[in-house]
């Protein structure tokens, strides 16, 4: 049978920009590739050119109409995919996770003896999520992003490999002393995909103790949900120090190139993105996030001392300002921290998984 890559996503960036990544480079190999995603998902897709279907889906949660109103959904997304994937007759399928996912993948493994297509799941998180573990037992390799291979049960060991995340071709490998300009000390603040409250609302009154207390030059590159702009705006008018703010940022890449410490969510994207611009950061996982993922992802860079970890419920910013001080004057610990960033290894996940799934038995 002809190779025909299905990609499958949806929800947050975390789950579609790996997938929107792996499909541009399925794209310029001359592979035919369709995706799968749901309304959500589809906004992350502003620049890819290739074939992609919009379905139904919900993640059940709210009170009792709207999960029986989600359970609808569900079945619109399955009767959806269930007619996509009987015309397009994939010969590869590639989850990414999120419950827009569950839909099409159940619909895959049903047409699996029939097309004899092959199952891949790819888990960006520490932490398997809970479609992609639904699927684990019927796919034919699971690719994963970290090596949590001791969290998964051991009958699974043979299909399991860490490739990394799926990442554009933009080149991220810095040395984090050349960024370290005291001049030019740059802070990145974001609230993830999703935008953030809370992850503002913790930025906003540090940045005020920061200029108030006059100790460092620092320039705040602040990224917030766009109906809260004119709040901030105003809380921050007085504020001496450069701040640039805005809801979307084009030049993410550049930016992260250029920043010396990032105050961020924990989510999957971000913690490959720390690791390849080797930036230092203040993580506050997002507390309701599945299975606590995001906190197991922050401890990633804990655990080598490249990032302190809040909690949401006990936000100290004197500790998050005494961090930020000891970023900027402490040569030592950022020589420390390079040398650290350099021991993670990043892999070439595209050509990986791409070979991967071309040796599938």
């Amino acid at each position: 049978m002809k190779e025909n890559f299905l990609l499958i996503t949806g929800g947050t960036g975390g789950h579609v920009i790996p997938a929107k990544n792996f499909a541009n480079y399925l794209s310029n190999k001359n592979k035919n590739c369709t995706i799968i995603t749901d309304k959500r998902g589809y906004k992350y897709f502003d620049n890819y050119n290739g074939k992609i279907y919009i379905i139904s889906s919900s993640n059940l949660n709210g009170n009792l109409i709207f999960k029986i109103f989600g359970i609808f959904q569900i079945l619109l997304g399955l009767i959806q995919s269930f007619i996509i994937i009987f015309i397009l007759k994939p010969s590869h399928s590639i989850s990414f996770g999120s419950y827009a996912s569950f839909s099409p993948m159940l619909t895959c493994m049903l047409f699996k003896p029939i097309y004899k297509v092959k199952l891949y799941i790819h888990e960006q998180n520490s932490i398997i999520g809970r479609t992609n573990k639904f699927f684990l037992n019927f796919s034919n390799k699971l690719f994963l992003n970290f090596d949590i291979k001791s969290k998964i049960n051991s009958k699974f060991k043979d299909k399991i490999f860490v490739v990394g995340s799926p990442e554009n071709n933009f080149q991220k490998n810095n040395n984090i002393s050349t960024k370290n300009s005291k001049t030019n000390f740059t802070i990145f603040i974001s609230g993830g995909s999703q935008g953030s409250e809370f992850v503002s609302n913790f930025a906003t009154n540090l940045i005020k103790i920061i200029d108030d207390e006059k100790i460092i030059k620092v320039k705040f590159i602040f990224q917030c949900s766009k109906h809260l702009i004119k709040k901030y705006e105003a809380e921050l008018q007085n504020i001496k120090s450069p701040i640039i703010l805005k809801d979307f940022f084009i030049n993410v890449d550049e930016i992260l190139a250029n920043s010396n410490l990032a105050i961020c969510r924990a989510g999957a994207g971000t913690i490959v993105d720390l690791i390849n611009f080797k930036l230092p950061s203040i993580l506050i996982p997002l507390p309701s996030s599945k299975d606590n993922h995001q906190f197991f992802n922050a401890e990633i860079l804990a655990k080598h001392e490249l990032a302190i970890i809040f909690d949401q419920n006990n936000d100290d910013l004197d500790k998050a300002k005494r961090h930020i001080y000891e970023t900027y004057s402490n040569e030592s610990k950022l020589e420390s921290m390079n040398k650290k960033f350099d021991m993670i290894k990043v892999k070439n996940s595209n050509t990986l998984i791409y070979k991967l799934i071309l040796n599938a038995n």
